[in-house]
């Protein structure tokens, strides 16, 4: 096994591992946060994620993706842009101290004043640590990083599942536990960065050697900017135009069905990206590495969220309590609009690895001028679930529109295998759906977590089998990135 796939392999492990842990955390969060706020005080809960989520992306000015697909930085470009990455998150906080009551009065709650005052702390810690998170990403050191992430999950979780349960905290236990993760997540990276000669920065700054950097990384932002309004946008509309209470319904769902993205795809794309960027002059290679992840992608996510479209009825009161039975629905229809999305994310790592940003900005900037309209239009009708289906719509286009407009002039025309990619778990997934149907008809009269376990047994065991069946070309090659062999 060649080192680049040894490296690959064991990033795959750590990262699947942290991907695996976070995941079961956050659920955990996620259920007993809806349990404990209910509808409405979790709406007000998803407007502070969403300043903080935007908030984030500025703090960073895509400067961790520059980094990442330079193939040469010299230290004191890096030192350079540590001081930068500072300043940064002071004007962060500045922005976000300032801009508080204005937001506050746009969504109509004036308890958000202090909420996205106090999160914008977090802004002063983070860029201390993140750029030597950075360089352990771009070597594909993932140890450290798969350490820190579960450590910090772990304790921003425990800290706001407390506050919330038994200090009646409210929304303001997601604010704390932010601080308390950002705090636990970079003080190890402070303490390990600057012990190393090579990662400890130096004190000047030059501002002439980062600017091909900095430029690179305002295109990137640009495009993470309008891509995060372009996936967010559909909330922001809803919590100014339909108020919270709905917002708590919609973003709960959408928060449920985007758990497997959010963790698993980062896990994938963050290896994929600087795989893609050690080999973005071979178009073959490029080819095949794109395909192999939207297969991988496609063939986790499919029979996850088709047996979650089937469960919904059962899982989410179960889980919620009586009063998100209204979530349900709006659960089923947002699997699919997941589905589309969780494809398009290869593509960003695929476009940056290789300096394209540029594509990447113009694309989500004429986004900007769809989404929104989509999301507006729809939402005028009242109905909670059109809007849904609207946005499930639309991704399910633009995937395609993507792949002919920007992707095959990077890897090559490969459409026929493209689409064998996507659709044969689709397929596969769809005849375990009709089974299990048939099987939660005749469990009808046990009680729903026995239908709950039963199903989603029987899903991962007919599933199971038709992978081993139909797709064992991709078992093999996922198990050879696992499991390591000598090359004769």
């Amino acid at each position: 096994m060649s080192t680049l796939k040894k490296k690959v392999a064991n990033s795959m492990k750590l990262t699947s591992l942290s991907m695996l842990i976070t995941s079961v955390l956050q659920i955990i969060q996620l259920v007993v946060l809806g349990r404990i706020l209910g509808p409405a005080v979790y709406g007000i809960l998803a407007l502070v994620q969403i300043v903080i989520q935007f908030a984030q992306m500025y703090m960073d000015m895509g400067l961790t993706d520059a980094i990442i697909q330079k193939a040469k930085i010299s230290k004191i470009q890096l030192s350079s842009l540590y001081w930068f990455s500072i300043f940064m998150g002071f004007g962060i906080f500045i922005i976000l101290f300032f801009a508080a009551p204005l937001l506050a009065s746009l969504f109509d709650h004036t308890e958000l004043k202090g909420m996205i005052r106090v999160v914008g702390i977090s802004f002063l810690i983070i860029p201390f640590g993140l750029q030597f998170q950075t360089i352990a990403s771009k070597n594909l050191e993932f140890s450290q990083i798969t350490k820190n992430e579960i450590i910090a999950s772990f304790i921003g979780v425990s800290l706001t599942i407390f506050l919330a349960a038994y200090m009646g905290s409210g929304a303001w236990s997601l604010v704390f536990g932010h601080i308390a993760s950002s705090l636990v997540r970079t003080v190890p990276w402070v303490f390990s960065g600057f012990k190393n000669p090579e990662t400890r920065p130096l004190f000047v700054f030059s501002w002439k050697n980062i600017t091909e950097l900095i430029t690179f990384g305002l295109y990137r932002l640009g495009t993470t900017t309008a891509n995060y309004f372009n996936t967010k946008i559909d909330q922001i509309i809803i919590g100014i135009l339909m108020g919270p209470q709905i917002l708590g319904i919609y973003s709960m769902a959408m928060n449920l069905i985007m758990q497997p993205i959010q963790k698993l795809n980062p896990m994938i794309t963050r290896v994929s990206f600087p795989v893609f960027a050690k080999i973005q002059s071979d178009q073959k290679r490029l080819q095949k590495a794109y395909l192999f992840i939207i297969q991988l992608i496609m063939t986790l996510n499919a029979p996850f969220f088709s047996g979650l479209i089937v469960l919904a009825p059962y899982l989410v009161p179960l889980l919620l309590g009586k009063e998100w039975t209204e979530a349900v629905i709006i659960v089923q229809i947002l699997c699919f609009y997941a589905l589309f999305r969780a494809l398009g994310n290869p593509s960003g790592s695929l476009f940056t690895a290789v300096g394209k940003v540029r594509w990447s900005f113009y694309w989500q900037l004429g986004l900007l001028f769809i989404v929104p309209v989509v999301v507006y239009f729809s939402s005028l009708t009242g109905e909670i679930a059109l809007v849904a289906l609207a946005m499930g719509l639309l991704r399910f286009v633009l995937f395609f529109v993507n792949y002919f407009s920007r992707i095959r002039l990077i890897i090559g025309n490969s459409f026929n295998e493209l689409l064998k990619s996507i659709f044969i778990p689709i397929f596969h997934s769809a005849v375990m759906i009709l089974l299990l149907h048939g099987l939660i008809s005749i469990l009808a009269k046990t009680n729903d977590l026995a239908i709950i376990l039963i199903s989603f047994s029987a899903g991962m065991m007919i599933y199971g089998f038709m992978m081993i069946i139909f797709q064992r070309k991709l078992l093999l090659e996922v198990k050879s990135f696992f499991i390591q062999k000598a090359t004769v």
